[in-house]
């Protein structure tokens, strides 16, 4: 049985994969925007008291790969390069990334990011390319 796009996402954000891990929770995904959020946790921060710069990086992957896969599922989309720009620390709140599709030609799709803090901060900004390829398997399971 082939999953329906809302349940690609449930089983991709479910308790085997990273997402999980970090306590990703989806606010929105679909038409080629994705918003995500992370409650900030004292084990993501780094020796500064700060969230750690590799969470954020994630966070925004993560979202930005959830916004091309809504444009172009059943294919697949694999990060191809990854650009984060830092622009104030995080410390324990609870952060959204919102993703949009830029583009998503036949075989790369590039999108834009951006976290925000809850006091509506912007935190973080990050740019991908991906690329497109045939479908792998989309049973849920």
């Amino acid at each position: 049985m082939t999953a329906s796009f809302a349940e690609f996402l449930e089983h991709g954000l479910g308790p085997r994969f990273a997402a999980a891990h970090l306590g990703v929770e989806v606010v929105h995904c679909g038409d080629g925007k994705a918003r995500m959020r992370l409650r900030v946790r004292p084990e993501l921060m780094q020796n500064a008291g700060v969230l750690q710069g590799g969470i954020t990086a994630t966070l925004i992957d993560i979202t930005m790969a959830w916004a091309v896969l809504s444009v172009v599922y059943p294919r697949h989309a694999p990060t191809v390069d990854l650009n984060v720009s830092y622009l104030r620390p995080i410390v324990e709140e609870t952060i959204e990334c919102e993703a949009i599709v830029v583009r998503a030609g036949r075989s790369v799709a590039h999108v834009r990011a951006e976290v925000m803090t809850e006091s509506g901060a912007l935190a973080a900004t990050g740019s991908a390319n991906f690329l497109v390829t045939d479908p792998l398997s989309t049973r849920v399971g």
